[in-house]
């Protein structure tokens, strides 16, 4: 047993060959390129189909694209105008990030090397297909980059708009993120303003300095927004708080935390909060509402207690245990926000700034 212990041991361990030299130029205007190490661009980037890059990619300026596969970190210090964009690392983004389909960060070599076919070719005998996608050297690297954080985040100084969104890091713009549907954040997701089309999922907090506007439903966990928020229907592990009003057809549900609006919560479904639910305005819950047993229900926290019942009300289909603020009145409607909101001649801080911003674009 020890002799042959000892023989496996003198094995020589297969080495890996040295990483090629980083592919550097002026400019990149092809119809296709690829490369299975790193990319330096010092200007403008435009390919007319696919654009594959195995290792880091740098482009000192704008990025117009089909599709691109960057398995390791892409950097683009301008704009990114693509279909389809695959990220292996993470992305950072100088300008707006517009892409027509799906932006997916966090693929592994083997799923980005088999969506490319890569797998389907003829293979040379002790061939990987995976080395026709990334250089050994600099896939050991990359494997090693994932312990140090940041795998798989979206940092961008500009907007970004996409049909489909799955980030597995954090997601941080400095503008407006426009997406059909955010099917994943493993991380934080924050941006000046946040509008879906679809349902949107983020696993950590959602944070707006803004407005959130999810056509869908948005599960979070946990969300915080310097303006309104309105949903299909809300879902959220921890706290949820806006400055303005919270608005959800369906369901509106804090599973560990508390609810809290500086305007009004209001939903045609249920309302739900482990801790307080707390509104500056009105709450109401056509089908229920509940807070936790050792907490309270707040409304009309901002008014005086004779406008109450027009203004700080609680409604729902039957009265709320620990009420602490607030009257209840019968009856009252999600239409009946609505319709309210409609009269309101005052504008909020935060909208002014996003009514300028429109009519500005609309001249």
């Amino acid at each position: 047993m020890m002799k042959r212990a000892a023989k496996s041991a003198a094995q020589p361990v297969a080495e890996i060959p040295a990483a090629p030299e980083p592919f550097q130029a002026k400019t990149l205007k092809r119809k296709q390129f690829a490369s299975t190490g790193d990319v330096h661009i010092q200007g403008d980037v435009t390919i007319t189909t696919q654009l594959i890059v195995g290792g880091d990619l740098l482009v000192d300026g704008d990025l117009i694209a089909e599709e691109v596969f960057c398995l390791g970190k892409l950097t683009v210090t301008g704009d990114i105008q693509v279909q389809s964009l695959y990220i292996g690392q993470t992305l950072d983004a100088g300008g707006n990030i517009d892409v027509e389909f799906l932006v997916k960060t966090g693929c592994n070599a083997e799923w980005m090397a088999r969506v490319l076919e890569l797998d389907q070719r003829k293979l040379k005998e002790g061939e990987n297909f995976i080395d026709l996608l990334v250089h050994p050297a600099i896939l050991d690297r990359q494997q090693h980059n994932d312990v140090f954080g940041g795998f798989g985040d979206i940092q961008g100084l500009g907007y970004l708009s996409c049909a489909d969104l799955d980030c597995q890091g954090n997601l941080q713009l400095d503008d407006d993120l426009e997406a059909g549907e955010v099917q994943f954040v493993g991380g934080h997701l924050a941006a000046s303003a946040i509008h879906v089309a679809g349902d949107c999922n983020c696993q950590g907090e959602v944070f707006s300095e803004t407005n959130i506007e999810v056509e869908g439903s948005l599960f979070a966990g946990e969300i915080v927004c310097q303006g309104n928020v309105a949903a299909g229907a809300i879902g959220c592990q921890g706290d949820i708080s806006a400055w303005g009003s919270i608005r959800a057809k369906g369901e509106l549900s804090s599973l560990f935390g508390e609810i809290h609006a500086g305007r009004w919560i209001a939903t045609a479904a249920t309302l739900y909060a482990a801790k307080y639910i707390k509104a500056g305005e009105s709450v109401i819950g056509e089908k229920g509402i509940h807070c936790g047993k050792d907490y309270g229900i707040f409304a009309g926290s901002t008014l005086p207690r004779s406008a109450w019942a027009k203004q700080g009300m609680i409604s729902a289909d039957s009265k709320p245990r620990l009420i602490l603020s607030g009257e209840f009145v019968e009856g009252k409607k999600l239409r009946h926000i609505d319709a309210l909101e409609k009269k309101r001649d005052k504008e909020l801080d935060w909208e002014i700034a996003r009514r300028v911003k429109r009519e500005m674009l609309a001249e």
